[in-house]
């Protein structure tokens, strides 16, 4: 079966403070005498996340690691308030898990004096930067598959105008995908679950979207019936170049580990198949 890994993004984050602490001047908090409400771009202001670990990461994790600095001076990745984020401050989940997946506490903490300056609760679209890291190593170690098609009457037959065809997926290539990666005695599963697959007939009409793998064609359907869910009746001739039928698989993504849970964006992977239909109809076998 072929398969399609998506390709590593680079394992490091760097994100700039660009929110000064509530009633904080950053003059004052130890990191070189700079604002960093007004001077966002100075590398002090700068917070640093990288992810190390042996191997792709799939399938179980690699027992890597998680590093984390600002202005190039390291600091705690995660502590007992949660994960660090984009803006020095840290992200965590309430300890009953009645915050919404988007919710977080946030709470900030003077780096000098470790004195507590502000928590609140705050909405993030995405997760805590060192967080994040992990998250995407174990998505990016997914391997989705391409979809494997299969039609009645065959692709490799020459088909027929007016004669439904029956597509559907083989389900080798319609099965949930699991990938892991772990730091700091957290392990993040990402997973791929096909959701719909759209067909295009290639012959100008309409896609269309299947809530699932298809159904199988069975000498017991007939050479007349129409798929229940997945097909589509030609009814005009593909000519000598014939039609290139296309095939896209919608997966599904999340991730979940400690407590924590997420989506990504959906994933598409795609395959082609050529068919040959004519005007005269003749006798075919499934």
């Amino acid at each position: 079966m072929q398969t399609m890994r998506r390709l590593l993004l680079p394992l490091v984050a760097v994100v700039v403070l660009m929110v000064a602490m509530p009633g904080v001047s950053r003059a004052d908090d130890g990191w070189g005498g700079v604002d960093c409400s007004t001077s966002p771009g100075n590398p002090r202001c700068t917070v640093e996340v990288g992810y190390t670990g042996g191997g792709k990461g799939s399938h179980g994790g690699d027992g890597g690691s998680v590093s984390c600095t600002i202005g190039g001076q390291t600091v705690e990745c995660n502590n007992a308030f949660g994960w660090l984020g984009s803006d020095g401050c840290y992200y965590g989940k309430d300890s009953g898990g009645f915050l919404p997946t988007n919710e977080w506490i946030r709470t900030c903490i003077d780096p000098a004096t470790d004195e507590t300056l502000s928590v609140s609760t705050v909405i993030l679209d995405q997760p805590p930067a060192a967080l994040a890291v992990l998250t995407q190593r174990a998505v990016d170690s997914l391997e989705i598959p391409t979809p494997v098609i299969a039609s009645n009457p065959k692709f490799t037959a020459t088909q027929v105008v007016w004669v439904p065809v029956w597509w559907w997926v083989q389900p080798g290539s319609w099965q949930t995908q699991t990938a892991s990666a772990s730091a700091g005695g957290l392990t993040i599963t990402a997973k791929a679950v096909p959701e719909k697959i759209t067909w295009d007939a290639g012959d100008g009409t309409a896609a269309r979207v299947c809530e699932g793998p298809g159904t199988p064609w069975t000498p017991s359907a007939g050479m007349d019936a129409e798929s229940p869910d997945c097909g589509h009746t030609y009814t005009v001739p593909s000519g000598g170049g014939g039609y290139t039928v296309r095939a896209v698989a919608t997966w599904a993504i999340s991730w979940s580990g400690g407590g924590f849970t997420g989506t990504e964006p959906a994933i598409t992977t795609a395959t082609t198949a050529n068919v040959t239909v004519t005007q005269q109809r003749s006798v075919m076998s499934g």
